[in-house]
């Protein structure tokens, strides 16, 4: 990627480029709202063709946060990767049957998703040190390879119960807490 410092968005790419991950986490959370809510409105408009557009691109930044997801076994990592392929499932399913009305309830999701990181970003605005790895570029098409691996950890066929809100909140792939995700610093 490369940023010319002479364009209109110089403020932006200079806050990306410096961030800490908890804020990118925050603006990529950001920006999938605000595309899902253009989706919403183009489609409310019928401009079907754009707002499926809008929401193709809710629905990459919802696959790169779920990429950027380490398996690490963890039930708290379990539980946000659930929320994240959630989420994706249900950014296809809505497209699929003209059903653009859930949107609502991904935008709930994602809003709650953004006041946890707001509170994080909140508490912690120093970037953790981490101990060093190998880094590698992480695409939308490594989604696949991870969840592999998160349900072959489970030892799950990948299916989930079907509920009238789509998801079984007491299966594996969700806490039972009946709360958002929270922090404690």
């Amino acid at each position: 990627m490369t940023f010319n410092s002479d364009s209109p968005n110089s403020y932006l790419e200079t806050e990306v480029l410096t961030a800490t991950p908890q804020k990118l986490q925050l603006m990529m959370i950001n920006g999938a709202i605000r595309y899902a809510y253009q989706a919403q409105q183009l489609h409310d408009q019928d401009e079907k063709e754009v707002a499926w557009e809008k929401l193709l691109r809710c629905r990459e930044i919802v696959a790169l946060i779920l990429s950027n997801i380490r398996p690490d076994g963890t039930q708290l990592m379990k539980d946000v990767a659930g929320i994240y392929m959630f989420l994706f499932q249900e950014l296809t399913d809505l497209h699929a049957q003209d059903d653009y009305l859930r949107l609502d309830g991904v935008i709930k999701v994602l809003d709650e998703e953004r006041q946890t990181w707001e509170e994080l970003c909140l508490q912690m605005p120093e970037a953790l040190e981490r101990p060093s790895e190998q880094e590698r570029e992480i695409t939308s098409s490594d989604a696949e390879e991870i969840i592999g691996q998160i349900e072959a950890a489970e030892g799950d066929t990948g299916t989930r119960p079907n509920t009238p809100f789509g998801y079984d909140p007491s299966s594996d792939y969700y806490g039972s807490s009946g709360g958002g995700i929270s922090f404690d610093a």
